[in-house]
């Protein structure tokens, strides 16, 4: 499946956050995921990586545990909005369960 940057993002923290990789292991990914990222015409990815970046630095410069961290990049893969091209919005939590969407035109954006 081919995804956009920021759901590639949100895949990995996932695996993060649930202990499937390290943060060196992120990190590692991350880094030459979000390499050049100005480049990007993805807002949502161009913010979030702005947004890890930070995080990460504060972590690493130790103004952060690790499970502060962790609290401020749970949200990104638990709590987003799906914008449809019609403008309806469909929200995505780790408390709502799924259902089916039928196939449309779509963009990410952050809560």
């Amino acid at each position: 499946m081919n995804l956009s940057l920021d759901n590639e993002i949100r895949e990995k923290l996932a695996d993060y956050l649930v202990g499937k990789i390290s943060l060196e292991e992120f990190e590692d990914w991350f880094v030459s995921a979000s390499w050049n990222i100005d480049q990007s015409k993805n807002q949502v990815a161009i913010n979030m990586v702005y947004e890890i970046e930070l995080w990460l630095s504060e972590y690493y410069n130790h103004f952060r545990s690790e499970d502060a961290l962790k609290a401020l990049l749970r949200p990104l893969v638990e709590n987003y909005i799906i914008e449809l091209s019609s403008g309806k919005h469909f929200s995505s939590s780790a408390q709502v369960s799924l259902c089916w969407i039928p196939p449309v035109s779509f963009h990410i954006l952050n809560s």
